[in-house]
């Protein structure tokens, strides 16, 4: 077990003991408030209790319409389409099945057969598209009535049940054999209640989604190619027309059904396009398809070759742009709520997180003293509009420069208090409670019977250190260790990401304790045109969560320009200030290419020269307007 280190024994203990009238977290009764679980399998009251309304931020989410959500993982996706499932709603609006205003069928793809390695052998090979389309319906088909036959329906007399029996021969089966199935159904009056019916269409379309896969091995290990000669169903010929059907049951929600995609990204190359061709039959009024993905969404592209483009087919909602732009109050406001009702929920406490996650005194008071001093001399040596303006763009920083003096003792400063967690977290709340959860467990580790009213925040500095080493050392480490090389990024690549990281890194570092005018950078913004090779390397700094991609106005003012703000989660590694977000470089192709070649000689030439204004074009630097402190 790490050592605990930074404070005395003394100051640890009083840090931990209780105040008077405090709620006590017991280990033996109570668990970690800030564990991470899988959305899918929680159970309704859990997830409302647990779920921030985070609509206000993603309006497009739960109203008609095709809608992509992208964001790293761990950014709430799984959470936000689990709070969308009829079970969720009926509890938060506290009405019956029938009044929901929509249904919202969870399709999760990365632990389904959907990945089959067979079903991938197909691709460009015979009938590939039309015997995953049909896998992919009889999926979405068998996650519909799954749904369905746990719903409480109502009792609303025999007409309802006649209803339900109707579509079920007419609607389900009727469609089922017109696409090709011949096996036997049972009769629709061996039903006595809705729930049974509906489970009965379950198992079918298990059984047709199943019965897909001996067909596919044989596949596997066979050169000749043979027919199938079970059913065939898409989109269009079955289940577009058995949902509206559905849709038209006496106790349906009036409102437009929603299929919940989560993890999209999952899908083959195939796969991807037949989803694009489903949400390009424009069929939203009804059938609303909402796909969430990890920024590596292979195509959107359909069968036929074209494109689907928002906002004519889908509308788009980027998490990384809405909670790592410049104005974060949004973010920080549901992060607390977040960690309020945990601490409420699973620990009974109503300490408030910044009580919980309380800040370095002693850091803190200097930092002020500094500001304050900013503050008083603005008037004969004031760069910004106002003092305070002076005070919170140059106090941390002056503090840090300062650490990093001839002791070079920068290592001691302390990422600890809620403010800056919720910076550290760079707007992935996974990143966050992931954390927590780390310190939490330590904390109670150390206390006298596992007593936790606080965390420390020697621990909470050690934790998010801790963690940035993981990423910046172990991460690289592992994807370079990764034996799967048809999957795994080529080691050049993997090189190049690493110093780029590196160069920017230390290029920040090096603006931070300088004497700018603005030090707090975390962001670079592209000037010119990208070559495929490096445009590549910044691909995979997003998909693999070292960057968080937005865009900007560029330098002509003519358009926008890709902007790529470095996580945050490395604040700790390279000693930078994680609320920096004021101000980006405009960097060129070259530069970018020096920094991935080769870091150090960068760095040593910005710290013998003092800039590399040539390289990163320094003399660019911009402030984003309303940053928010």
């Amino acid at each position: 077990m790490n050592r605990w280190r930074g404070e005395n024994d003394s100051t640890f203990q009083s840090v931990l003991a209780p105040s008077k009238g405090e709620t006590i977290l017991n280990p033996q009764e109570t668990p970690n408030p800030f564990s991470v679980q899988t959305p899918e399998g929680m159970l309704a009251q859990e997830a409302v209790d647990l779920f921030v309304d985070v609509f206000t931020d993603f309006p497009k989410v739960p109203n008609e319409g095709h809608v992509f959500v992208e964001g790293p993982r761990g950014s709430g996706k799984s959470m936000m389409f689990r709070y969308l499932q009829p079970d969720c709603q009926r509890l938060v609006l506290n009405c019956e099945f029938q009044s929901l205003p929509f249904l919202g069928i969870n399709v999760p793809v990365k632990n389904t057969s959907l990945r089959l390695t067979e079903l991938r052998r197909l691709e460009e090979h015979h009938a590939a598209s039309i015997i995953n389309e049909h896998f992919m319906t009889m999926l979405f088909t068998e996650r519909v009535f799954d749904t369905l036959s746990k719903q409480p329906f109502p009792d609303l007399g025999s007409e309802t049940l006649r209803a339900t029996q109707d579509f079920y021969s007419d609607c389900f089966i009727g469609l089922l054999n017109a696409c090709g199935h011949r096996g036997d159904a049972p009769s629709p009056d061996d039903f006595e209640n809705i729930n049974h019916l509906m489970k009965c269409m379950h198992e079918l379309a298990d059984a047709e989604y199943r019965s897909v896969i001996p067909y596919l091995k044989k596949l596997t290990f066979s050169k000749e190619v043979f027919p199938y000669e079970g059913a065939l169903c898409g989109y269009l010929d079955f289940l577009y027309p058995l949902l509206v059907g559905l849709k038209n049951l006496p106790y349906a929600p009036k409102g437009p059904l929603f299929l919940l995609v989560d993890d999209a990204d999952s899908l083959s190359l195939t796969q991807t396009k037949i989803l694009n061709t489903w949400v390009s039959s424009r069929t939203s009024s009804q059938v609303s398809i909402k796909v969430s993905s990890q920024l590596s969404y292979k195509t959107f592209r359909t069968l036929s070759g074209g494109l689907i483009e928002s906002p004519h087919d889908y509308s788009e909602v980027n998490i990384s742009t809405i909670y790592t732009g410049p104005v974060k109050a949004k973010y920080r406001d549901r992060v607390r709520e977040i960690v309020s009702k945990r601490l409420k929920t699973l620990a009974g406490m109503t300490i408030t997180p910044e009580e919980f996650f309380p800040e370095n005194r002693e850091q803190e008071t200097a930092i002020r003293r500094i500001a304050d001093e900013y503050v008083v001399k603005w008037e004969t040596e004031g760069r910004g509009y106002r003092p305070i303006d002076d005070a919170y763009r140059y106090a941390r920083p002056d503090y840090i420069k300062g650490l990093g003096g001839q002791s070079k003792s920068t290592p001691t400063y302390s990422y600890a208090g809620f403010n800056q967690l919720v910076h550290v977290s760079s707007g992935v709340i996974r990143y966050f409670l992931e954390a927590s959860a780390m310190m939490f467990s330590e904390t109670r580790t150390r206390t006298k019977d596992g007593i936790v009213s606080s965390i420390p925040p020697a621990i909470q500095n050690q934790v998010v250190r801790r963690q940035a080493a993981d990423i910046m050392l172990g991460d690289f480490e592992m994807m370079r260790s990764d034996r799967d090389e048809q999957q795994r990024p080529p080691l050049d690549d993997i090189d190049r990401l690493e110093n780029l990281i590196k160069a920017l890194g230390g290029t920040f570092y090096r603006i931070l304790i300088s004497d700018r005018s603005e030090r707090r950078v975390f962001s670079i913004a592209i000037s010119g045109q990208l070559e495929e090779s490096v445009r590549r390397i910044l691909r995979l700094g997003t998909e693999r969560g070292y960057f968080h991609m937005s865009s900007i106005g560029n330098k002509d003012g003519t358009g926008r320009t890709p902007l790529f703000i470095l996580n945050r989660q490395l604040a700790p590694y390279f000693n930078l200030d994680p609320s920096g977000f004021a101000g980006y470089l405009f960097v060129t192709c070259e530069a970018l290419r020096i920094a991935m070649s080769d870091p150090d000689a960068l760095l040593r030439r910005i710290k013998e020269d003092g800039n590399a204004d040539d390289l990163w074009e320094m003399r660019q630097l911009s402030l984003f307007k309303g940053a928010e402190a």
